[in-house]
């Protein structure tokens, strides 16, 4: 039997967001330096602190709990590993279209 609390508590939610906050100062701090590589490019792309929601940053989906979401504060090592930030997919999101061949015309 567990006893961890399905919510999070003020501090451990204060503390993530200031996690996020300093993701989002390196990754400025790279752009404006001018050095380009993919990840950077990728990083770029997703949602500020700030622009994410409650939802988007406290709760992590897994189909095994309530309403498919469970705390982020679940998830083993949490301070230490990488979350996804969720975002609306663009353009650059999504798969590119396959060039097919048109079938050869017959003679």
């Amino acid at each position: 039997c567990s006893n961890r609390k399905f919510g999070m508590t003020q501090t451990q939610k204060y503390r993530l967001r200031k996690r996020l906050q300093g993701v989002d100062n390196v990754v400025d701090t790279l752009v404006q330096s001018g050095v380009q590589f993919r990840a950077l490019e990728w990083a770029r792309r997703i949602p500020k602190e700030h622009e994410l929601t409650p939802l988007q940053k406290y709760w992590i989906k897994s189909k095994r709990y309530r309403n498919g979401l469970k705390p982020v504060s679940w998830v083993p090592n949490w301070t230490k590993v990488r979350h996804p930030r969720t975002w609306e997919p663009t353009l650059k999101h999504e798969p590119r279209p396959r060039i097919v061949d048109p079938p050869p015309e017959d003679l």
